[in-house]
């Protein structure tokens, strides 16, 4: 299965957690969505990741390769189906647009990450070598303690 991660589980320590299994194919991007924070988390204790749909925006994130039993362990850590639920969108990579899973958010409003959720996304996307733009956007968004 291949699943665009976007969020905490860009951080590649956190995935071999999740789901030892998985392997990155590379970094993508997803066209034409924004990033938001529409969920609130118990554990995070904060705003989590979600995609919004938004013209001429774009969301990067990594390409990760799962089995079927690491999505099912990624699912749990997504509370799937109550928190978040599955999506196929069209991401770009390497020129072209492949097919991938991610999930997002049954959103219940606008929330704050907090610095700890934000660490991990970022140190996911500097891992990764995103754009750096896109990293400098990251740094930007305003968290709360």
């Amino acid at each position: 299965m291949i699943y665009f991660a976007y969020g905490s589980n860009m951080d590649l320590d956190q995935m071999k957690v999740r789901c030892p299994g998985s392997s990155v194919i590379g970094i993508v991007e997803l066209k034409h969505y924004a990033m938001a924070f529409t969920r609130w988390s118990r554990s995070w204790k904060s705003g989590t990741a979600d995609i919004l749909p938004e013209r001429g925006k774009s969301v990067y994130g990594v390409l990760f390769d799962l089995s079927f039993e690491d999505l099912k362990k990624s699912d749990k850590f997504a509370d799937y189906p109550n928190s978040y639920i599955r999506k196929d969108v069209g991401v770009f990579f390497e020129g072209e647009t492949l097919p991938a899973l991610t999930y997002v958010a049954r959103r219940q409003g606008v929330y704050k990450p907090s610095k700890s959720y934000m660490g991990k996304m970022l140190h996911g996307a500097e891992q990764n070598n995103l754009p750096e733009e896109y990293i400098t956007f990251l740094k930007s968004i305003k968290t709360h303690v």
